[in-house]
């Protein structure tokens, strides 16, 4: 039963960001009337999805550290990976922050700054680091999913 918790869990978190991902943040930019709106729920929604990451992610380390076969290679894959995930969101939740002040900095013209910008440009910067966390996060996911779902089918006896 642990194993299937932690593939839900897993799953869960990957829904969120994926959700969040392709559809959230693109829709926000498509529909709302400008950059500036749609800037804003992106930021809170993110906010959102970042304390959802790292909240599952605690409660992933603390499944793991209580089960048993720590021992095996397997365990401190997927305890590595945890970690890294959980503090993947963790650094996210700060550069967002660094975001956000830039964006209370430009005001409504951040996205009208020509891209030589200080700020424009920092926040562009902060902007690929944000879209690379959730990317490693998301891909991290998938392959702990794959590797656990593997797992249950060897118990099984379906391998």
């Amino acid at each position: 039963m642990n194993l299937k918790t932690r593939i839900a869990l897993l799953s869960c978190w990957l829904g969120v960001m994926a959700f969040f991902s392709f559809v959230v943040a693109p829709a926000a930019f498509k529909v709302l009337p400008t950059q500036h709106l749609a800037g804003q729920v992106v930021s809170r929604t993110l906010g959102v999805t970042e304390i959802i990451g790292m909240v599952i992610g605690g409660i992933l380390l603390v499944m793991l550290l209580a089960a048993r076969g720590r021992k095996t290679k397997a365990f401190r894959f997927e305890l590595l990976t945890v970690v890294l995930m959980t503090s993947a969101m963790a650094v996210s939740r700060w550069v967002s922050a660094q975001m956000h002040s830039l964006r209370l900095q430009a005001g409504e013209q951040l996205y009208a700054l020509p891209m030589s910008d200080p700020i424009r440009s920092s926040f562009d910067q902060l902007h690929q680091v944000s879209v690379a966390l959730t990317g490693f996060a998301m891909v991290a996911a998938i392959v702990l999913i794959v590797m656990l779902v593997r797992r249950t089918d060897e118990a099984r006896g379906n391998a």
